[in-house]
């Protein structure tokens, strides 16, 4: 595997904890995770890990929430956003280990007033403001992890909330880390390594999904924004510093 086993073990604990963050935020797992990976294993293996890692730890998130699923969305979303994955993967193989670091740092770093800028203004969307906003979202899935931010914007945009959201997003999710593990492994990107050290951590998180899916549906539990901010800030600081040291 990539990591050592003490070194494993530490992620796979983080992971849990990032899932129960993911799990009632729909966002902020493949940040946190992002920050741990990015030193230990390089930037450069970082998003082929989560592209495994993250097919399971969205089983998860779904499983829990299957029943609220909005069909219609998914589909719309996953035909805008597919091809832009395809798109978005490409460019990544052809990068390097810096560029991706700075990538990686500056997209984690904006989520934060991202997020603000689109619940301060609250606008509805139609189909086609969901369509374009699929289609960026693809791209930069491609790119980088850790922007579910962007599409669980997008999902609250059409209306939709809670764990309609939430099973939307794992869905779709989903189905572009599967994808994206597939080019990964067409661009040499993905092998034997890559693929258990994604599936263990993969797996260390069912059960934080499953304790997220627990305080939401007794509790209505909400994110602690400040302190999720503060640790997206912290983790994008992270990786621009570890890519250009």
């Amino acid at each position: 595997m990539l990591l050592d086993a003490p070194s494993l073990v530490l992620v796979a604990a983080l992971g849990m904890i990032a899932a129960v963050v993911g799990g009632i935020g729909g966002f902020g797992t493949g940040i946190i995770l992002t920050a741990a990976l990015a030193p230990l294993i390089g930037v450069k293996s970082v998003i082929p890990v989560l592209a495994v890692a993250g097919a399971i730890i969205n089983g998860g998130r779904f499983w829990f929430y299957r029943a609220s699923l909005e069909r219609r969305m998914l589909v719309l979303v996953l035909a805008c956003a597919l091809p832009f994955l395809v798109l978005g993967t490409w460019i990544y193989s052809m990068l390097d280990a810096r560029v991706i670091g700075m990538v990686l740092g500056t997209v984690v770093i904006l989520s934060v007033p991202l997020r603000r800028a689109l619940n301060r203004r609250k606008i509805a969307l139609g189909r086609t403001g969901l369509g374009v906003g699929a289609s960026v979202f693809g791209l930069a899935s491609g790119l980088t992890s850790g922007v579910g931010v962007i599409l669980v914007s997008l999902l609250l945009g059409t209306g939709l909330s809670g764990q309609a959201v939430l099973a939307t997003d794992a869905l779709v999710s989903i189905a572009l880390d599967l994808c994206k593990a597939a080019l990964f492994q067409r661009f040499a990107l993905l092998d034997e390594q890559t693929i258990v050290t994604g599936v263990v951590i993969g797996v260390a998180t069912i059960p934080g999904s499953a304790i997220a899916a627990w305080l939401v549906n007794r509790m209505h539990a909400h994110l602690h924004v400040v302190f999720l901010e503060a640790l997206i800030l912290i983790g994008g600081v992270s990786l621009l510093w570890n890519s250009w040291r």
